[in-house]
């Protein structure tokens, strides 16, 4: 039974938070973004994003953040990123208003917010299969290139995989702000709540706060206050469409530290925390942190430092920092209330959480928010196991499992990439965002046989879930997931039954000829 510790560490996670904007999360728990990379590869959100989002709606949280939405089709961080169209159309505004309508779960009246994560990746844009030719360069605000590793090596692949970026003009600035504002429309005009401005992990709002990355002495950098200028005209254009005042929640995703020498500090960060406060028109600030240089924010090793499992969030310290520098600022001094504080990254247990949200001293807490990625990869509903009365402490966490099992030889061989464990480790994780999604499509399909559905019904399918113990999906190796969520669904099963026929009668005529 769960102890009366028990219950204080519920009551803190389901008390409800309320944006400046004025939007109420029924409680504190947020899916952070994650890379779902579930796109068909025509910029629209599919039926399969509607699936995993509709399941996550179902899991309890208080507000979802969806993965990168790029706000240009020519920038792209995957060949699979869902994009703003330059010339949205109809179906532009179907997709997106059926993504957004999937976050609306029939079994809950408490719905969650649905907030889109706008980004644009700058030097990060591959220059393959990423939306321009290779000979088009990416953008940055100064041209300097992309290094995944310490080494002569790594040096070679970033000028081989992303090339050296041009640096931005007057004119680039402007466009990638009107960019920004053309999502923010989009994501009202489609039934969001609001967007989340991605300046996190060395994509390009990051790269032009990054004193190594923008080297400008103009308007645009020069001093740790100017390298604010393009998020701050990002913020003032939108907000002069959608105001806070309208309801429209805008967010900000920040590093506390880039991790690489001439990065972004984490004294850099508190100072553009004070600073964001003190421009106003922002809803919440998560904390994150690293680059594709050096990808502190998506590590499987951090997980297992003693150190981060006992504490579990692996940005807290930063978060504790930047909450109580918020809490110093006078309110009569603010344009707008102070943004609320989300923490994300390693944060696994209810215990762990709960010490997060609450302060047992005058100091304020780590974090208004927590945001939960990887657990909502490996458990969908994992809030119901967190805030159910009936499940002790010790068991409401997410499943333990091994993102690099079967595939440390690869990283062992190419351990002089930044990237190499990390990028395994996301890849793993969106084949598990792509296993719920299957699943949710195929109850969907056998729910449609049921009612007789007719063809060319084009009303969304809803499949109402309450993620009740032991309906979370298997946790395979790295080699048996991929299987299942990449081959197994394009491969009929007459076809396997055919082949495994072929096979057995060669066998079969094998042990003929031996006997």
């Amino acid at each position: 039974m769960p102890s009366k510790l028990d219950l204080e560490h519920i009551a803190a996670i389901t008390q409800p938070a309320q944006l400046p904007c004025g939007l109420t999360l029924s409680n504190r728990l947020v899916k952070a973004a994650m890379e779902e990379m579930l796109s068909s590869g025509d910029g629209l959100p599919s039926e399969l994003d509607e699936a995993l989002y509709e399941t996550w709606a179902e899991g309890g949280y208080g507000m979802l953040i969806s993965g990168n939405v790029q706000v240009s089709p020519k920038h792209l961080g995957t060949p699979l990123d869902i994009y703003v169209p330059s010339s949205p159309s109809p179906s532009t505004s179907t997709a997106f208003s059926r993504w957004a309508q999937s976050m609306r779960p029939l079994s809950d009246a408490s719905q969650p917010l649905a907030i889109m994560q706008l980004n644009h990746p700058g030097r990060q844009s591959m220059r393959l299969f990423c939306g321009r030719p290779a000979s088009q360069p990416s953008l940055a605000p100064s041209p300097v290139p992309m290094s995944v590793g310490p080494n002569i090596l790594g040096y070679a692949v970033g000028r081989l995989v992303w090339g050296t970026p041009k640096e931005m003009t007057e004119a680039d600035f402007d466009e990638v702000i009107e960019q920004f504002v053309a999502g923010a429309r989009l994501a009202k005009e489609t039934g969001w709540d609001g967007v989340e401005l991605h300046a996190s992990h060395g994509y390009l709002l990051a790269q032009v706060m990054s004193p190594k990355a923008n080297l400008r002495t103009d308007a645009y950098g020069g001093t740790a206050r100017k390298r604010l200028t393009l998020l701050f005209r990002i913020v003032d254009a939108i907000r002069a469409e959608l105001t806070q005042k309208s309801g429209f929640c805008v967010g900000i995703k920040l590093n506390c530290s880039d991790f690489i020498k001439g990065g972004l500090t984490e004294q850099d960060a508190l100072d553009n925390i004070k600073w964001i406060a003190e421009h106003g028109g922002i809803d919440f600030i998560e904390i994150s942190g690293g680059t594709y240089e050096n990808p502190e924010f998506m590590n499987p090793d951090v997980c297992l430092r003693p150190s981060t499992l006992l504490r579990e969030a692996f940005f807290d310290a930063f978060a504790h920092r930047a909450r109580w520098l918020l809490s110093t600022l006078p309110p009569s001094s603010l344009p707008s209330p102070a943004p609320l504080v989300l923490l994300t990254g390693g944060l696994r247990s209810r215990a762990g959480i709960a010490r997060a949200l609450s302060s047992s001293t005058k100091s304020p807490p780590a974090a208004d928010l927590v945001g939960l990625g990887r657990p909502a990869a490996a458990d969908p509903f994992l809030p119901h196991k967190l805030l159910r009365k009936t499940v002790p402490g010790d068991m409401a966490r997410p499943p333990s499992y091994d993102s690099l099992a079967g595939v440390r030889w690869i990283r062992f061989l190419f351990g002089w990439l930044a990237v190499a464990g990390p990028g395994l480790d996301v890849l793993y994780h969106t084949m598990l965002l792509r296993q719920i999604a299957l699943a949710r499509v195929k109850e969907k399909r056998r729910v449609e046989r049921l009612n007789g559905r007719r063809k060319g019904d084009s009303t969304p399918t809803k499949v109402v879930r309450t993620g009740v113990e032991g309906e979370s999906l298997p946790l395979s190796n790295f080699w048996v997931l991929g299987w299942r969520v990449w081959v197994a669904p394009l491969v009929p099963a007459w076809m396997l039954g055919l082949a495994g026929a072929f096979v057995f009668a060669v066998l079969g005529r094998g042990w003929k000829w031996a006997a």
